[in-house]
């Protein structure tokens, strides 16, 4: 009997051992899209000063560009949410990085910039799948035990992304020139294509056929604090996005710094952010602590941001202001994926992640047009005033959507899982 116990205590471990090892392939997989999504979005804006004179084109033209990528792979996302929960997420993601992939490897042969913003629209298309497919193949594949983690990490490796794209760009730029930058980059996601293409189920969902119940499911899910943390999402984008698209154009104009000084402390900034998230997944999951931490962080943030277009302390002291500016933005996100899949009726978490994703994009995708339009003007001053305004505007959409849901919850409202905030 001994014996027997003992094999099934070994049958039991190597069963465990073989669940974690796929649940770590498909976070690998699921990580790298991700990081490459994040990656993507922020190819060309380090660019723009060479766009700039290649193109003969204005700042508000670049940032146009940009808003085209942002905002219609934004609002594709609730439609392709539909269709990752109708047949699954595997083939749409695949086809979506497949195209952004594509798409930006391309780009380093556009004869001109229309071409270059049509190229900058079909990435955009693709870049659409990463939310509703990546959150579905999560909740899939991954035990209950182990989401909070997971979804830390793959929030991290996105804006890890984010963080390292401006560096690499400048320097890979400055290596063989923006053409064949952007070509490697492509040819990096290709890869990744492949990757996932011969990785059987580990980056899939099970699909579900329309029903009734499936049907109906919006009136479950959009709700008030749906709504508000739509607002969220559409207010952060927009401060998000005017950080990322023309901090190094802005340092330059305000305080003269050059392409590289002004990019690391761009960088700064983003690692800042990404490591906030981090650190934001380890706080307890209590709702008072959690709104305090998110007010301080986004109010404060924001503060530190508008500062920073009245502070000439040097590269290194705009690197510290930023940093700290981008470190609270990053703490407050981690608890918004777990807060999302709790509101999310079985079946519509494609729908759901979609829907709400589209404030996200659509907020960083205007942001490039509005700043680019205020850099236009010569009003550097206006990109770091008005990040910081949308950081405050995030923090009160955040603050309305607790409120809605303890409301709800004493009366017939959102279920008993939304009851507990970002």
């Amino acid at each position: 009997m001994g014996w027997g116990a003992n094999g099934d205590t070994d049958m039991a471990q190597t069963a465990e051992a073989g669940v974690a090892a796929g649940e770590t392939r498909t976070l690998a997989l699921i990580g790298a899209g991700h990081f490459l999504s994040h990656f993507y979005a922020l190819t060309l804006p380090p660019l723009f000063l060479l766009l700039w004179e290649e193109f003969d084109v204005s700042f508000t033209m670049l940032g146009a560009m940009v808003t085209g990528y942002a905002v219609v792979g934004g609002v594709l996302q609730a439609p392709v949410g539909l269709a990752v929960d109708r047949w699954g997420a595997r083939p749409v993601l695949l086809a979506g990085l497949a195209l952004n992939a594509a798409a930006i490897t391309a780009m380093g042969f556009a004869p001109s910039y229309w071409v270059l913003a049509l190229l900058a629209v079909a990435a955009g298309i693709g870049n659409s799948v990463f939310h509703p497919a990546d959150y579905a193949v999560l909740a899939a594949r991954i035990r209950e035990r182990r989401l909070p983690r997971a979804y830390s990490l793959h929030t991290f490796l996105g804006f890890f992304g984010t963080a390292v794209a401006p560096a690499t760009m400048l320097g890979l730029a400055g290596w063989m020139g923006w053409r064949s930058a952007v070509m490697l980059v492509g040819a990096a996601g290709i890869a990744t294509v492949l990757a996932m293409a011969m990785s059987g189920a580990a980056v899939a969902s099970p699909p579900r056929a329309g029903d009734a119940a499936s049907d109906a499911a919006p009136r479950q899910w959009l709700s008030l604090p749906v709504l508000m943390f739509f607002g969220f999402f559409a207010a952060y984008g927009m401060a998000s996005g005017g950080i990322m698209s023309f901090t190094a154009v802005g340092l330059g104009k305000l305080y003269g710094l050059d392409p590289a000084s002004a990019g690391a402390v761009l960088t700064t900034a983003l690692l800042a952010l990404a490591f906030g998230i981090l650190a934001g997944g380890e706080l307890p999951d209590r709702e008072r602590l959690q709104v305090r931490i998110t007010g301080a962080a986004l109010v404060g943030g924001g503060a530190l941001t508008a500062l920073a277009g009245f502070a000439d302390i040097g590269a290194f002291g705009l690197a510290v202001l930023l940093g700290a500016a981008g470190f609270g933005m990053g703490l407050v996100l981690p608890a918004r994926d777990l807060m999302l899949r709790r509101i999310t009726p079985p079946g519509s978490t494609g729908r759901v992640i979609g829907f709400v994703f589209v404030g996200l994009s659509i907020g960083g995708g205007l942001a490039p047009l509005l700043f680019g339009w205020t850099m236009d003007r010569d009003w550097p001053a206006l990109l770091f005033l008005g990040c910081g305004a949308f950081l405050v505007v995030a923090f009160l959409c955040s603050f309305g959507a607790v409120l809605a849901a303890r409301r709800g919850a004493q009366g017939e409202g959102p279920p008993r899982s939304a009851q507990r905030p970002l």
